[in-house]
């Protein structure tokens, strides 16, 4: 059982208290038999409450919440004993308001409850205090997991559990719970980090045994942890927060999006297998360099997760496809190909952005062509409107005509040149022809449209045909300086293993030899000194031993 004491200001509570939904509750229920002298209403049940915590100046907090979280499912009756014994530790009187909501998610995990309570005791008008509230409220769920027959949780604090418990007077419960199992520090995930892999519907462990794989891979070179990451699907970022002035590492999973400390994770999968050794995160920062933001990170792998998923569905059709020949199964095979090729054709939502948008602009090209050309008729039929008065027409003739005439020219002259200018104003027949000639360059340029469309279709796609075998290339280039660079890694290791192999044997052989001369040497020292010692009465000669003979018959030998 875990119980969490949080004193705060009701902020955005009531809203999380209500939710449901992916990632959150499957069902929400309030609690209106656990409840006391509020409504059942849980936004206004905590306005009330605060409303009631802030007739209190000195009062910062507007009411404290509770968290209940049992292993096993807790009935009515073995509610009230929680709520019961709560209150009794921490001295919360019977008049104080109460408001108790159930959520359950709906899985293998028993429901869990939020209990609320005014900071401020309504008769007294003072308000409640909870000095200490992490041991206290460890000691509490230890407490009720004797009472209700769950089994002890792991926890930092056994002793310190068992001690409160003595000084309450409840030594049997001390005894039982002084036997607990003890947590081991830096082996768990924080609250924040679950509730992330609850919301984006990631696997803990299975991310944890990749990091440890990435890090095994690397032989203890924090250098090379950030490829290793790479091949295994992660990626890395710089965090918001400086420790030493650098930046945290975050790391990404690129399949999810979940995120966190690098340094932590590492130290923490690195602990439970068996490694004492711990990094700090300016080590860690300085190894890995400079990095980008974190949202920039997301973002990125936002944006690619079309192509990604289509590169892992492709990978999968060629494990199919390999293992299909290994069965030899020709058949199913080919079937298998042909569909892995009609899924490589087909555009992603980047390229049929990309060939939309190169599309659309041919067309708008035209358009505006169309624009202009129409533009151009609706003059013809304004100058033919305007024009087409009988009045204006007249008035146009008399002017042409009289400026003729006060130039010199003759009557039937300035008549006849005022005629063929009124002949040529605009009117409607011209609008007519102009309008005809219009809608017959449309259905030739729309036909041209079509043709430029497919031509920019045909160049897309031979574009996209040569990036992706210069791409292709390119990953088989950098695949074969990878198999290059771990050969000539592991061709310099073994050099390296030779190299030290005979710098051993040959210092082993030298120090044979050095030891034969040192043993020939001090036998030849030995043999001088029995030779040339000095004779005591002054003759300069050792004084020669006396031989011995030794004679020997076949009857018995005779000893000089």
């Amino acid at each position: 059982m875990i119980i969490i004491t949080t004193p705060r200001k009701i902020g955005e509570l009531g809203r999380h208290l209500q939710k449901t939904g992916r990632g959150s509750n499957k069902e929400v229920i309030i609690r209106a038999d656990m409840i006391r002298d509020v409504p059942a209403d849980t936004k206004l049940a905590l306005r009330i409450m605060a409303a009631l915590a802030r007739r209190n100046r000195r009062v910062t907090r507007d009411i404290v919440h509770l968290k209940i979280a049992p292993k096993l499912p807790l009935g009515p009756e073995a509610l009230e004993r929680v709520l019961a014994v709560f209150e009794e530790e921490y001295g919360i009187a019977f008049d104080v308001p109460r408001h108790v909501v159930e959520h359950r998610k709906g899985d293998y995990r028993a429901p869990h409850f939020h209990v609320n309570y005014s900071m401020v005791v309504p008769g007294t008008g003072k308000a409640l205090r909870f000095v200490r509230s992490a041991e206290r409220d460890e000691m509490i769920a230890r407490r009720l997991e004797i009472e209700l027959g769950e089994g002890l949780t792991p926890s930092l604090r056994v002793e310190r559990v068992a001690q409160l418990l003595r000084e309450r007077g409840l030594g049997e419960l001390a005894d039982i719970a002084a036997t607990g199992p003890v947590a081991e520090k830096g082996l768990g995930r924080s609250k924040a980090e679950r509730q992330q892999a609850d919301r984006l519907e990631a696997d803990l462990d299975l991310i944890d045994a990749r990091l440890l794989q990435a890090w095994r891979r690397c032989d203890g070179d924090i250098r090379k942890l950030s490829a290793e990451l790479m091949k295994l699907g992660f990626r890395l970022a710089a965090g918001d927060k400086r420790v030493a002035g650098v930046p945290l590492v975050r790391l990404i999973d690129t399949e999810t999006l979940v995120a966190t400390s690098l340094t932590h994770d590492l130290n923490r999968v690195r602990k439970a297998s068996g490694e004492a050794e711990r990094f700090r995160e300016p080590e860690i920062g300085a190894a890995m360099g400079k990095l980008p933001s974190e949202a920039e990170v997301k973002a990125g792998l936002r944006r690619d997760a079309p192509q990604r998923s289509i590169d892992a569905l492709l990978g999968e059709f060629d494990r199919l496809i390999d293992e299909m020949k290994f069965d030899g199964d020709r058949e199913e095979a080919a079937k298998a190909r042909k569909g892995r090729e009609r899924l490589a054709a087909r555009l992603s939502v980047e390229e049929k952005a990309d060939l939309r948008a190169r599309q659309g602009r041919v067309r708008e090209r035209y358009r505006q062509r169309d624009r202009v050309r129409r533009a151009r008729v609706n003059r013809a039929f304004v100058a033919a409107k305007v024009f087409g008065d009988r009045r204006i027409r007249k008035a146009a003739f008399y002017l042409v005509a009289v400026g003729l005439f006060a130039t010199g020219a003759g009557l039937v002259t300035a008549l006849g040149a005022a005629g063929i200018a009124v002949a040529a104003l605009p009117n409607y027949l011209g609008a007519k022809r102009v309008r005809a000639a219009a809608n017959q360059a449309a259905a030739l340029e729309r036909a041209e449209m079509a043709r430029e469309i497919q031509r920019e279709s045909q160049r897309f796609f031979r574009e996209r045909t040569v990036a992706r075998r210069i791409a292709e290339q390119q990953h088989k280039a950098r695949e074969e300086r990878m198999r290059a660079a771990r050969a000539a890694r592991a061709q310099a290791v073994r050099a390296e293993q030779l190299r030290r192999s005979q710098e051993a044997q040959l210092r082993a052989s030298t120090a044979g030899l050095q030891a034969l001369a040192r043993q020939r040497a001090q036998q030849a020292t030995r043999l001088v000194a029995g030779r040339g010692q000095p004779d005591p009465n002054g003759t300069g000669q050792a004084p020669r031993q006396p031989v011995r003979t030794r004679q020997a018959s076949r009857r018995g030998g005779v000893e000089r």
